[in-house]
């Protein structure tokens, strides 16, 4: 464990996924916040952002260029589209986590239950997206068996995942007593999951009325028969903020935390494996997922700050 507290900043922080990181930053004692910047809200407090916040803190009146002079060890871009490829070039001297998809494909992956040995050496860290997430530990105790040969994922997320910026996948009035599909398709994780996986996937995502939370419904074509569950037990066995159960999980098992629950194993005549994966959207699907990607860079214990 580092001997002294390291330097973190926050870009994007009055976002629903800066106001996690800062939450989780907050009780994790091993780092110290030097800016949790905001375009929007520059130099206000942060319980104007986020209404349930407790205590003095503000936004930084610190503008990028300046945080990076002050040479953070460790920067999280929780910026909207296009903004960490325009600034990352400034940190030169800090490690850098990006939640943002703007360096997916670029940078390295940060799932730490697939690239952890790898994620421990760079310098620079893409966070997946939190349906490619909930999708990934879905599929890859089975995928790296070599027992898939289709995969179709069904994904169901609260309106946080939409962001800050209004628009009817986030308008709690249009969502009442609704569920909204989208980008049926199309969806941007689409290319991360095959990537990762190394096969071709088929996803729609769906909004659902709830604020945070996060459901796939996995449905796995698989080689050969068996309890798939154990596989699933023993690929997860030894990984901190996974949880593998009999039980079907829902949004209860998941909300306000950073682990990841897989239930279900449900199986049918036709070949099909339904794996139910559920998250926090906003914590293992954003937040926790960076800070535990944080640990690794920076050299805590990989759960540290994180509620499980």
């Amino acid at each position: 464990m580092p001997a002294v507290r390291k330097t973190v900043a926050v870009l994007g922080a009055s976002g629903y996924a800066g106001g996690e990181l800062a939450r989780i930053l907050r009780g994790h004692g091993g780092v110290e916040v030097v800016a949790l910047q905001s375009e929007s809200s520059p130099g206000k407090p942060l319980r104007d952002a986020f209404p349930d916040w407790t205590g003095e803190e503000r936004f930084s009146d610190k503008n990028p260029e300046q945080i990076a002079a002050l040479q953070p060890d460790l920067v999280f871009f929780a910026t909207s589209e296009g903004i960490a490829k325009r600034l990352a070039p400034l940190f030169t001297k800090s490690k850098l986590v990006d939640l943002s998809r703007d360096w997916r494909g670029e940078w390295r992956y940060g799932l730490p239950e697939m690239y952890r040995g790898e994620i421990a050496t760079s310098d620079a860290i893409a966070n997946p997206g939190c349906y490619a997430t909930a999708c990934l530990l879905a599929a890859w105790p089975l995928v790296k068996e070599g027992l898939v040969e289709r995969a179709v994922f069904d994904g169901k997320s609260g309106y946080s995942g939409a962001g800050r910026k209004p628009n009817e996948r986030n308008d709690p009035k249009v969502l009442l007593d609704n569920l909204m599909p989208y980008h049926l398709a199309n969806h941007a994780h689409v290319a991360e999951i095959e990537r990762a996986l190394g096969m071709m996937v088929h996803f729609t995502p769906h909004v659902v009325p709830a604020f945070r939370g996060l459901i796939v419904t996995a449905h796995l074509f698989v080689r050969g028969e068996g309890d798939f569950r154990e596989l699933y037990e023993e690929a997860y066995r030894n990984e901190p903020v996974i949880r593998v159960q009999e039980k079907i999980p829902d949004f209860r098992d998941v909300r306000g935390t950073d682990r990841a629950v897989l239930g279900g194993f449900e199986s049918d005549r036709r070949g099909r494996l339904v794996v139910i994966s559920a998250i926090d959207n906003l914590g293992k699907g954003a937040a926790g997922q960076a800070v535990q990607n944080m640990n690794l860079l920076l050299g805590f214990p990989e759960t540290r700050g994180l509620r499980l």
